[in-house]
């Protein structure tokens, strides 16, 4: 059994990684500690569901494969008030090869008020982008940041952890994949939903 199970998470690593060698990839959160550069009203954890909730629904309305994964980030990297943060994030893949997806995360990024988004051409090494102005934000509104030769099997500064493992990705990370709609009732259902306020949304 643990061995099918093995073979099972491998298939599915397998498959990500070859749609990111032939498909532009990147990763996006709505999680947030607190609006306002962090020196708002925290966040619930259940506001930060209903963020991502929306930003998946955002995301799957533009076309996009997308997988969710448990993750973490360094928010105000670099700064006396760096911390890791926990949080769900996804991975996504312009399957379609739309082109536009770089533009869509910055945008994302910029609407849900993350320091950054992380952004790959197919095949290509991930870089990060910086999505706010905020004085502890990095790398910075409009800067960019090299992330390394490949996400997988690798670590960075920007990674995701388990148990206090570092890594970009690997299995043990993967909660969920939703993809592409493929019927317009499906379709209308996601477009729907990603035009509510987030606030609205039911977790």
């Amino acid at each position: 059994m643990e061995s099918f199970k093995n073979y099972l998470n491998e298939s599915s690593l397998s498959r990500i990684y070859r749609q990111t060698r032939k498909h532009d990839y990147g990763t996006i959160t709505a999680f947030r500690f607190a609006p306002e550069c962090g020196t708002g009203k925290p966040y619930t954890k259940k506001q930060n569901l209903q963020r991502n909730k929306s930003l998946l629904a955002k995301l799957r309305a533009n076309g996009y494969s997308v997988t969710k994964i448990k993750g973490s980030y360094i928010e105000n990297y670099g700064t006396k008030d760096a911390k890791e943060v926990g949080e769900s994030s996804f991975l996504i893949v312009d399957i379609q090869d739309k082109g536009n997806l770089k533009n869509t995360l910055m945008k994302l990024g910029q609407e849900f008020e993350q320091d950054s988004i992380i952004f790959g051409e197919a095949g290509s090494a991930a870089t990060l982008f910086g999505t706010n102005k905020c004085p502890n934000g990095y790398p910075g509104f409009g800067k960019s940041s090299k992330q390394g030769g490949a996400i997988f099997g690798k670590t960075g500064e920007f990674m995701s952890r388990v148990k206090g493992r570092p890594f970009v990705f690997s299995e043990e990370n993967i909660l969920e994949t939703y993809g592409v709609a493929k019927y317009p009732t499906e379709l209308k259902g996601i477009v729907e939903l990603s035009n509510q306020n987030w606030q609205d949304l039911e977790i």
